[in-house]
């Protein structure tokens, strides 16, 4: 699949505003690369990747109305911050308007934000592409990027760590979801650990 002809990239960039859509494609491409180091479907990661954002344009108010409409509001957090909605109603999109059922890509889309407990490797990929792609500068990319080229629940660790010291600092509320990810990959990373001692 081309990733700037595919009838998914086509309608990435009919949603979104042009910066949005460079970010997409550069997200896709970072996807596509992790993914080629860690076996996982080239294809799924272009598509998750080109489509991770399909709804983060959409308004507060669009956002809490489809979620609301479809039975996507998890949290009450979410009403509270509803950009946080934008994977699931992106899913969601994704699935009623292009079709894809694929479980893995839309799951992959669901929790690229806010993470989750038990992620596969192709909502891993998607949640660190999205971190790590061209254009991003926050202080731990340069860590990241090298992390993801080994472990993958190592670099999970290293976001989600980074993601909710920046939500202290700044006083904002943490989704339950992202402490429970947080949690399921530090019990990953330890049984690691014992594993390899025999």
């Amino acid at each position: 699949m081309n990733i700037v002809e595919s009838k998914y990239a086509a309608a990435a960039k009919r949603r979104m505003t042009p910066e949005r859509y460079e970010h997409t494609l550069a997200v896709a491409e970072s996807a596509m690369e992790i993914a080629g180091m860690h076996g996982v479907s080239i294809q799924d990661a272009e598509m998750a990747g080109l489509l991770h954002d399909y709804a983060r344009d959409l308004s507060a108010d669009e956002l809490l109305r489809i979620a609301g409409s479809n039975g996507l509001i998890e949290h009450e957090i979410e009403r509270r911050v509803p950009v946080l909605l934008h994977g699931p109603v992106g899913a969601w999109l994704v699935r009623s308007e292009l079709g894809v059922e694929n479980r893995s890509v839309l799951r992959a889309i669901v929790v690229h934000t806010v993470g989750a407990p038990g992620m596969d490797r192709l909502a891993r990929i998607i949640y660190l592409a999205d971190l790590i792609a061209a254009g991003r500068t926050c202080p731990i990319v340069g860590k990241l990027r090298l992390a993801v080229q080994g472990d993958l629940d190592q670099a999970m660790l290293i976001s989600l760590a980074f993601s909710i010291r920046y939500l202290l600092k700044r006083s904002k509320v943490i989704h339950p979801q992202t402490v429970a990810a947080w949690n399921y990959f530090l019990g990953e990373q330890a049984s690691s650990r014992f594993e390899a001692r025999g």
